[in-house]
């Protein structure tokens, strides 16, 4: 039986001669369609391939590394160090601070939230089983403004000779719970298992009120405000 090899030329009229076996190399298996061209093709894909992820690993390796979420504690040097500790927490990429205030005096503590998300402040006295939240004030987002640069390296302002006392006074809507799913993730987070109650700045004349509780915050500002709070009744 007459066989013909990939690269053979047609027979013409004359006898069958013997193939010509310097012209094309003898195979083994019959190639596919484009059976002579498979192995270029083939090497030139792995050559595609390993270049594009020598180019993937060379610009993982040069790509800016992304920035970290930082917790940057700060001790603030505020004018009342004798009476109280005051270390702040501040996550600057969040835009929320906290100040942690131990009293020297009665070994109490709690904490004051800078919220710029929620837009709120929140009280958390440890030794009382609630917290007290109240909407931010332009001064409150100054001071919030004030401790992220801190944690960023710039230093507060100058330091002044002259302290400045302010009492600020908190009526507690005792009757209206607030729901913990209506405030920010950091207020949740102070206020584990703890309910949270708004309170407001007292209105009208002042009078003689049943005070609940007072705590005192000193600021890098030399502002010391000693926040009270009482309930409003039902």
């Amino acid at each position: 039986m007459e066989q013909r090899h990939c690269c053979e030329d047609s027979p013409g009229p004359g006898p069958v001669q013997a193939p010509q076996t310097a012209v094309c190399p003898q195979v083994k298996a019959k190639p596919g369609p484009g059976g002579c061209r498979a192995p270029g093709l083939l090497l030139l894909l792995a050559l595609a391939t390993a270049g594009a992820m020598a180019g993937g690993l060379l610009g993982f390796t040069h790509s800016p590394p992304k920035p970290l979420l930082q917790m940057l504690r700060l001790t603030l040097p505020s004018p009342g160090a004798s009476r109280s500790n005051q270390t702040a927490q501040v996550d600057a990429a969040r835009n929320v601070a906290t100040i942690w205030v131990t009293s020297a005096q009665s070994n109490c503590s709690w904490a004051v939230l800078f919220d710029g998300q929620s837009g709120c402040v929140c009280y958390r006295p440890s030794e009382h089983p609630a917290c007290f939240l109240r909407r931010m004030e332009p001064r409150d987002r100054e001071t919030l403004q004030l401790l992220v640069n801190m944690s960023r390296g710039q230093g507060p302002p100058g330091p002044s000779q002259d302290t400045h006392s302010a009492q600020q006074l908190l009526a507690v809507l005792g009757g209206r719970e607030v729901d913990p799913a209506q405030v920010g993730d950091s207020v949740r987070h102070l206020c584990t298992k703890t309910p949270i109650y708004w309170a407001r700045r007292a209105q009208g004349p002042q009078r003689q009120r049943l005070i609940y509780l007072c705590i005192d915050i000193c600021f890098p500002s030399n502002i010391c405000v000693s926040v009270c709070f009482y309930y409003l009744p039902d």
